[in-house]
């Protein structure tokens, strides 16, 4: 979970530990679910409060999660995944934070299983087998948002994000 400003850090960079959920705040929760020993990922962005970017760049984590999970279902690469979600990215006013790349779905945990990363492979991604990831930053203001779940092609079809 992160709150305000350490929404633009990636999992592995540090938060500060201090930093406090305010009545107007933007936060991440990332949810890792273990079923059977294989490993579910699930996040998304929430707004307390009506802050504008706060709403703003959130909803395009979520547009851009959907947005590329359809183009994957026409036939994209991972890498062209990530490429087409960075141009959606500058639309919204925000960057595309590369270093959240996706993963494939694996046993528990998938980073000691795999260190494939959707935003590099080459080729069409398998239904159900990978993770998109869609972190932003703001461009103008401390703040990012980030949304991920499954690529199924069942959602992508009917238009939905998750």
């Amino acid at each position: 979970m992160r709150f305000g400003p350490d929404t633009q850090c990636t999992s592995r960079q540090p938060v500060d530990r201090q930093r406090k959920l305010r009545a107007d705040d933007v936060f991440t929760i990332d949810l890792g679910p273990v079923w059977d020993g294989y490993e579910g990922d699930y996040g998304d962005t929430f707004v307390m409060g009506a802050d504008p970017d706060h709403q703003r760049c959130t909803q395009a984590a979520r547009d851009i999660f959907a947005q590329s999970q359809a183009a994957w279902a026409q036939g994209l690469s991972g890498s062209a995944l990530y490429d087409f979600a960075e141009e959606l990215a500058r639309a919204h006013g925000c960057s595309l934070v590369r270093e959240t790349a996706g993963h494939r779905v694996s046993d528990f945990p998938h980073a000691l299983y795999g260190k494939h990363r959707l935003a590099e492979a080459d080729f069409v991604p398998g239904d159900g087998i990978w993770v998109l990831e869609v972190q932003v930053r703001d461009l103008e203001r401390p703040i990012g948002a980030f949304f991920e779940d499954v690529l199924l092609r069942s959602a992508a079809s009917s238009g939905g994000a998750g």
